[in-house]
Parts: C-alpha cells; structure tokens; sequence
C-alpha cells in the first residue's frame, strides 16, 4: 500500500511506495512450537515434580502425649532414643540411660518396660539402637555385650545372636551404626555401614593393643553403604547390598607405639580421622519402604535414588528443581565460623568435668587439633540439597531440604505419595520430621519443654503422606 507525506499546508511533498514487512518464514511458528512442546518434555523428565513448593497443612490431630516433668517413673524420658512402632501401633522407646525399652500401647498407657542393667541374656550393658519389625518383634544392638538380642512381642528373649565370632574392639562396631532398619523380606536388618574413621581408630588400637585384625573379614561398606545382617543364627551374618558414591578420604597417618606418649599426636589422629572428609562433603541419607525399596541420595543434588528390593539397580529417581548453592568464600567463612562457635560452646561446657592431668591435657589438645581442622580443611564445590529421607508406613517418601544457613539441616519437608508423585512441602516452621511412622497415619514426634524435658506426641497423619 502506497502512503503519502505532507506538508503543514497538506499539500503532497512526496509520494513514496511504503516498504513491505518481512515476513516470517513459514516453518518458524512450527519449529516454535515444537521448541516449546520439547522443553516441556525436557522439563517433565528432568524435573518431574512441581517448580514451586506447594505448602501443606501440618494441623495433624493429636493421639495422645506422654512424659514431661510431670511424667510417671516409665515416662521421664532421659534422652531423645530410637522410637519405632509396630503393626499393632505400640510404640517402643530405647531407654539408653535406663537400660531398657519402654512399650506403649495406642493409648498412651504403658504396656510393659523390657531389659535392665546387666550382663546376662536380656540385660542391657551399652545398649545403642532398636529396630522393630511390624509383627511386634524387636531387637537392641548392646555395643558392650557385642549382640543383638532379639524379643518377641510379649517382651520375652527369643535369640541371643553374637556381633562376631572373635572378641576383639571391631567386632562391637555393629553396635555403633548410624541407622538401622527392619528387612521387610525376613528376621534380619539393613544398616549403613560404621563409620569409616571410627572403623580405622578401633583397628589402629587393636593393632597397639595386640589385638588380631579383622579389617579382611568386615564386608567393605561404609557409611555411604547399606548391607543386609541376618539375625537367624548364634552369629550375625552381614553381607553388602548398596554401596554409594563418596570422595577419596584423606589419608591419616596410623599411630605408633611411640605416639601414644604425645597427647597432641593422639588428638591429630583422632581428630584427623573423624574430620577426614571435606567441610559440606555430601552425606549418605537413606530408608527403606514397605515394599524393600532402598531409597537414598549420595550427592549434592536434588536426587533421590528408588533402588530394587534387596540392593538391585536403580529404577527410578525422583528430582524437584533446587539447585545446589556453589561454596563461595562468604560460604567458607561462616561455615567455618559456626564450627569454632560451636566447638567454643562444647569446650566450655566441658571446662572442669575432671580432675586428672591427663584426662584435661588431652582434652586441650583435642580442642586445638580440632581447631586447626576446622580452619584448614578444605571445602566441597556444593552445599549439599537434601538433609535426611525418611520412608513413612504406607510408603510415602518425606524428604527434608537444608535450611538457610549451609549447615542448617532442618529446611522444608517435601513429601512424595505412594505412587512417587510430588504431594507437597511442609514449612520448617511448622513440623520436623516424625521420629516414628505408624499404622493408620500414626506419627511420633519429639516436643521439648523450656527446661529442655523431652515429651512423645503422637499424631495423625492425613492419607496423603502416610
């Protein structure tokens, strides 16, 4: 179409052809919209849950409460233990400073106390760690009696099953696993591996002491591991199932007989090896469902592995878009910060707790090798995303984020359903993660006083997250 230019007075200065628009190519709305339909399915594979938190409510019904200041003799809780239900909904409680597992009904009442101090079969001596299964039996690891004693559920000793066959410091490493949980498909347990600096001390002074080693006979998984131990015997059996990805740990040098007289030189060694790994190194988190799945993360990122009953490969993994934050030097000083803070904290609320000369000079030399790791250890690229996992009783899965300080582990809580879709996130603010899942939405959580006196509250999940 022809336009024309004109002067104030209207008359025609010039007449000119205007110039045609550029027309779009006739394959650029295609090729658009198949650019757009493939980044969606790009989006739906990589991340296959929502882009943004979608809040759920944490109003769940309470059940009942027990302990407090108030508390009957069997309810004055010493200390945050293991808890567990089984599939009556009784909830058991390792009472470590009593020495015995206290079983209490759905109604808040209890049923009955199991164990005592001691040496014998169904005595306590260094108890660390309850499993129990969903038929009412349950077992506690005894670091010091280097068993797992095995209890029906009326309370009564049914197996008395030996950590090793020698009696020598690594066979008591079973007791000291840092999660453990009911096989589903037998009598046995799946436990991640002892960790691996504690595993290196314990053989070093065996080795001092004289004692014979039995690094060769351990079935090689460490923390980052899973393995199966079967209980069905006089001695436990363990075999490895799952075995993560993690770092080279730095190497520490083993001490000697001469060492042992330098205090400094033992505190390096310990300390050396408990803090082997990086600052914000990636941990280990996993738990297993219903069905036997193992569920776990090994890395930085948002990424939870479904892996086959029983060890088998990877079928699934379950992402949600968040990212993790890359360590700066702002990260590594407050990191590095909070440490000595807190390792300020300790050492002043062990000022004074013993007299011996020795006892305080190695206790000086612990702070300062700790300080100087703390100071001079280097980092990992990444803060870590995901901070536990937990498998709830019917199979959901909770997930919790790191908060907002690096070393913050109690984020946001998002949970995915039975069928591993995204259910939703709950705020920090409003629930932790349940100590325990039940039967029928059952759900035990710790509650803490203003004196720090610790209650159970057992609440009611809704359908979704169970």
């Amino acid at each position: 179409m022809d336009r024309s230019r004109y002067t104030r007075s209207g008359r025609v200065v010039q007449r000119v052809a205007a110039p045609p628009k550029p027309k779009a190519p006739i394959w650029l709305p295609a090729l658009a919209f198949t650019l757009a339909m493939l980044l969606a399915a790009l989006a739906a594979v990589w991340f296959p849950a929502a882009a943004q938190d979608r809040p759920l409510s944490a109003d769940f019904p309470e059940v009942y409460r027990v302990g407090g200041l108030d508390a009957p003799d069997w309810a004055l809780f010493s200390d945050s233990g293991d808890l567990a239900f089984d599939g009556a909904g009784r909830l058991h409680y390792l009472d470590v400073e009593a020495s015995q597992v206290v079983v209490i009904g759905p109604d808040g009442e209890l049923i009955r106390t199991v164990g005592r101090q001691g040496g014998g079969p169904g005595e306590f001596s260094a108890p660390t760690g309850l499993v129990v299964w969903r038929d009412g039996h349950f077992v506690v690891a005894d670091m010091r009696h280097r068993a797992y004693q095995v209890f029906g559920p009326d309370g009564e000793l049914v197996r008395f099953v030996r950590m090793g066959e020698q009696d020598d410091l690594l066979s008591g490493i079973d007791g000291m696993r840092i999660l453990q949980r009911p096989d589903p498909h037998g009598t046995g347990l799946l436990a991640q591996g002892a960790p691996t600096g504690v595993g290196n001390l314990l053989g070093n002074l065996g080795q001092l002491l004289g004692m014979q080693e039995r690094e060769a006979e351990r079935t090689g998984v460490d923390e980052y591991g899973v393995e199966r131990i079967d209980l069905s015997g006089d001695v436990a059996v363990s075999e490895a199932v799952l075995q993560g990805w993690r770092m080279t740990r730095e190497e520490v040098e083993a001490l000697s007989q001469n060492d042992v007289q330098n205090t400094r030189r033992v505190a390096d060694k310990v300390i050396g090896e408990l803090f082997a790994d990086l600052h914000l190194a990636p941990r280990f988190h996993w738990d297993v469902l219903p069905d036997g799945t193992i569920a776990y993360t090994d890395s930085s990122t948002y990424e939870i592995k479904l892996a086959e009953a029983g060890g088998g490969p990877v079928v699934e993994v379950l992402r949600r878009p968040h990212a993790p934050e890359a360590v700066d030097r702002r990260i590594r000083s407050r990191v590095i910060e909070h440490e000595i803070r807190e390792l300020e904290l300790a050492n002043e609320g062990l000022a004074g707790e013993s007299d011996n000369e020795l006892a305080a000079a190695l206790l000086s030399a612990f702070i300062n090798s700790s300080r100087e790791q703390i100071e001079n250890r280097p980092f990992f690229t990444e803060v870590p995303v995901v901070r536990a996992i937990r498998a709830a009783w019917a199979g959901a899965l909770w997930i919790q984020r790191r908060g907002v300080d690096p070393w913050d582990d109690d984020g946001p809580i998002d949970v995915f359903g039975s069928d591993r879709s995204y259910v939703g996130t709950y705020d920090p603010g409003d629930t932790g993660m349940p100590a325990a899942f039940g039967p029928d939405g059952l759900a035990a959580f710790w509650e803490f006083d203003e004196l720090d006196v610790p209650s159970i509250v057992v609440k009611r999940l809704p359908v979704e997250v169970r």
